[in-house]
């Protein structure tokens, strides 16, 4: 049985999905208002000119954690969108504290650095942004699997 995680890991389709994620980005963080959305837009594009790949880079290092804490969730979706399987209100709190927490072991590892401190300075309303996403992540996750 083929896995997300294993599709998503794929070296041949890794690079796909890590512009899909990248793209899954923009969008969310365009369709963003207010102060909050303004400090989104403005952390992003502050990453677009971080040095070594702006926003494709830190994506890549958090696929195998994303896709490996989605793998249960994608196997008990059934025939149901993983999107809306995802953002069903009875488990998108969880799935979204499963992704943070991978996210938080990333910037854990990133101390000192600029997109590390920037990820900080965020975490505290991150789970709201994250629980808004999980139709298109898991939309745009499922296009990968084989």
């Amino acid at each position: 049985m083929t896995t997300l995680s294993t599709s998503l890991l794929d070296p041949t389709v890794r690079p796909q999905v890590v512009d899909a994620l990248v793209q899954l980005a923009e969008t969310e963080v365009s369709g963003k208002k207010g102060i909050s959305g303004t400090m989104l837009k403005t952390a992003l594009a502050g990453a677009r000119k971080a040095p070594g790949g702006g926003v494709g880079r830190p994506a890549n290092a958090l696929l195998p954690g994303v896709a490996r804490a989605l793998d249960p969730h994608f196997e008990a979706k059934g025939s149901q969108p993983f999107g809306a399987y995802l953002a069903d209100p009875a488990r998108s709190s969880q799935v979204a504290d499963e992704l943070l927490a991978v996210a938080d072991a990333r910037a854990r590892s990133v101390e000192g650095n600029p997109l590390g401190k920037l990820y900080a300075s965020f975490r505290g309303r991150a789970k709201e942004h994250v629980v808004a996403a999980l139709p298109g992540l898991g939309a745009t996750l499922e296009r990968f699997v084989r």
